[in-house]
């Protein structure tokens, strides 16, 4: 028996599987020599297609699961249409003359930076859902979908983290508890677990192996721990 100690993010105890879940994520090669006028009409199509699957899914969540729920989703909805975001990425193209994939992703890696440098942990947190952003907007240009993890039986998640998008793919109904390896205290995941009463435990750091795939396990979410059986 193995017992690793993290944070606690959401109470409540659950006993199952592992389901070790790995990010599906989309290509993002910076393909030189592409159209600037092109990539920056698939840059938009694709920003308005994101924004509106954001605005369904704050609507279902709004239903489903509460107003700060959709709220979420409603300010990733604003991120995609952040007018300085937008520009920062137009401008890569231009510039560089590159595909829309790759400057999303330089775009998306400069302004989590940004707020990863701010002093309120809060706001340092929001660099996470502007890589959530991003990985949405490189998912749509890549006709990838969203990548949720499908489990097929009831499990524990484990991740070295989930953004809100992940995890509001997730069939809800087959999550036992969520753990992962970073620290978390302040994600809009951890606010979605704690709203949908999901046991959830972050910052298991190195001691989450993926090697525990398969094995049964036990979280507890007051505690903060996550013991391998």
């Amino acid at each position: 028996m193995i017992i690793i100690q993290g944070r606690g993010l959401s109470a409540g105890t659950a006993e199952g599987r592992l389901h070790c879940y790995h990010r599906v994520g989309a290509a993002a090669v910076k393909r030189a020599g592409a159209d600037p006028e092109e990539e920056k009409k698939r840059l938009a199509e694709a920003q308005v297609r994101t924004v509106r699957q954001l605005e369904t899914l704050a609507d279902r969540c709004g239903r489903e699961v509460g107003s700060e729920a959709g709220l979420v989703f409603s300010t990733h909805a604003m991120l995609v249409e952040d007018e300085s975001f937008l520009e920062h990425m137009t401008d890569i193209i231009d510039r560089e003359h590159c595909c829309a994939e790759y400057a999303v992703q330089q775009a998306g890696k400069a302004f989590a930076a940004l707020f990863e440098k701010m002093d309120d942990p809060y706001m340092r947190e929001r660099g996470a859902d502007v890589m959530d952003v991003a990985w949405r907007l490189l998912r749509d240009l890549a006709g990838a979908g969203t990548g949720g993890a499908s489990l097929g039986v009831p499990a524990i998640v484990a991740a070295n983290d989930l953004n809100p998008t992940e995890f509001i793919a997730l069939d809800r109904a087959q999550v036992l508890a969520i753990v992962t390896q970073r620290d978390s205290q302040n994600s809009h995941a951890a606010i979605l677990a704690r709203l949908l009463g999901i046991p959830t435990v972050c910052n298991l750091g190195d001691g989450l192996l993926a090697e525990y795939h398969g094995r049964m396990a036990r979280v507890d979410g007051r505690a903060g721990t996550l013991t391998i059986l």
